[in-house]
């Protein structure tokens, strides 16, 4: 996926819960394959800029330049506290946005150079032929796949703040004593559904690591 290169001492010890926010907005976008094209390395007023106009591309979340404006003009660390909480609604408010809208034309890519071909159709539950056209846009990705597709891009940016690609794909394959021993490809199983309790579960261990790579210590 693209890569997401902030360390913790960049970021400073100012209105941090607003930051994290933010971070999950960019670890989804990337994971959407949603991005803009330069490294992100700070979480400035440049950075939202590009990710507004990255949006606005992809046909994503259009009332975010209106919606971000403060952000637009300073970074989240500049703002006032008033100003910082009001920014951590909306940031909150659009990472859910992103959650509930599935984009297969710009997840495919991301998700085929995270996972594979072969390991990411095992997931979906399609033929790798199947795949490649769904993935070149000569065939519509039908609406199960894009719903598992988009559940999948989701977790991807969950754990992207804990481990690298090879990372989360070893993730999908170790057993956890949360999951009764099983791995979380072996708890998903061949026929789930992105509201079924088998994704659920998984999605839970995923989010768990949200709040456990903090921004600055």
């Amino acid at each position: 996926m693209h890569a997401i290169r902030i360390s913790a001492g960049s970021a400073l010890p100012r209105n941090l819960a607003l930051q994290q926010g933010l971070m999950t907005l960019f670890a989804r976008s990337a994971a959407m394959g949603v991005l803009p094209s330069r490294p992100l390395v700070a979480l400035d007023n440049g950075a939202v800029r590009g990710l507004v106009d990255a949006w606005q591309q992809a046909d994503l979340l259009q009332s975010a330049a209106v919606d971000l404006a403060p952000l637009l003009r300073q970074s989240a660390a500049d703002l006032d506290p008033a100003t910082a909480k009001q920014m951590s609604a909306v940031v909150a408010r659009l990472a859910d946005t992103l959650e509930e809208s599935p984009s297969p034309a710009t997840e495919w890519a991301p998700m085929r150079e995270l996972f594979g071909d072969e390991p990411l159709c095992a997931l979906l539950g399609v033929a790798e032929a199947s795949l490649r056209r769904y993935a070149a846009g000569t065939r519509t990705t039908p609406q199960r796949t894009a719903e598992r597709l988009h559940w999948l891009a989701m977790v991807a940016a969950d754990l992207a703040g804990g481990y690298n690609d090879y990372g989360i794909r070893r993730w999908f394959e170790r057993p956890r004593s949360q999951l009764d021993g099983a791995s979380p490809r072996q708890r998903l199983g061949a026929d789930w559904g992105v509201d079924g309790e088998a994704a659920a579960s998984v999605r839970a261990l995923a989010a768990a690591l949200l709040g456990a790579q903090p921004l600055a210590t």
